[in-house]
């Protein structure tokens, strides 16, 4: 309820600001943004995530590097490296606010787009050139919901390859 409250008063805020719910409003809304990216990097859209290598390449972790020759096949699993704890601190807890301010530099260890989070994509990779707009809408969905509720509580669960939300309640809007 105290990350609902603060959501809400942000965007309505925002929107009051701007006179509806526009780019330029949305803009204005580092909570909202951070909790969508927060929700991406937990839990990233597309967790499997294969490509062949076009040239000879070197991976580097924080430990290692690693040759990856032309053809080889590279595979990579997203929660790895969206949940690296030498990157995130305590990364298996939400933390709404983990990129606002200076800690939007994390964004660039966020590969959710098959790419840092900082990079636009280009007909020269594999990055998904849609990860703007899967951004946009998130946020477009927190604004939405909270400028018609306040509140609300939810029951997680695992659904076959994925995960299992239910609304369980709501509380409209008393603002």
């Amino acid at each position: 309820p105290a990350l609902h409250s603060r959501l809400a008063k942000e965007i309505r805020a925002a929107v009051k600001e701007a006179g509806g719910v526009t780019l330029a409003a949305i803009e204005k809304m580092p909570l909202v943004k951070s909790v969508v990216y927060e929700t991406l990097r937990m839990d990233p859209p597309v967790a499997f995530q294969c490509a062949k290598a076009r040239k000879n390449i070197i991976v580097s972790n924080h430990d290692s590097s690693f040759l990856i020759k032309k053809d080889e096949l590279i595979f990579g699993y997203q929660p790895l490296a969206t949940k690296d704890p030498k990157v995130f601190k305590n990364p298996e807890e939400f933390n709404p606010d983990r990129f606002i301010g200076d800690g939007e530099k994390l964004l660039e260890y966020v590969y959710w787009s098959n790419g840092e989070e900082t990079i636009d994509p280009t007909v020269n990779d594999k990055q998904c050139p849609g990860k703007d707009l899967i951004v946009l809408l998130g946020r477009l969905m927190v604004v939405e919901f909270f400028l018609r509720y306040d509140t609300f509580e939810l029951e997680f669960g695992k659904f076959l390859l994925g995960s299992k939300v239910t609304f369980k309640s709501v509380t409209k809007a008393t603002s």
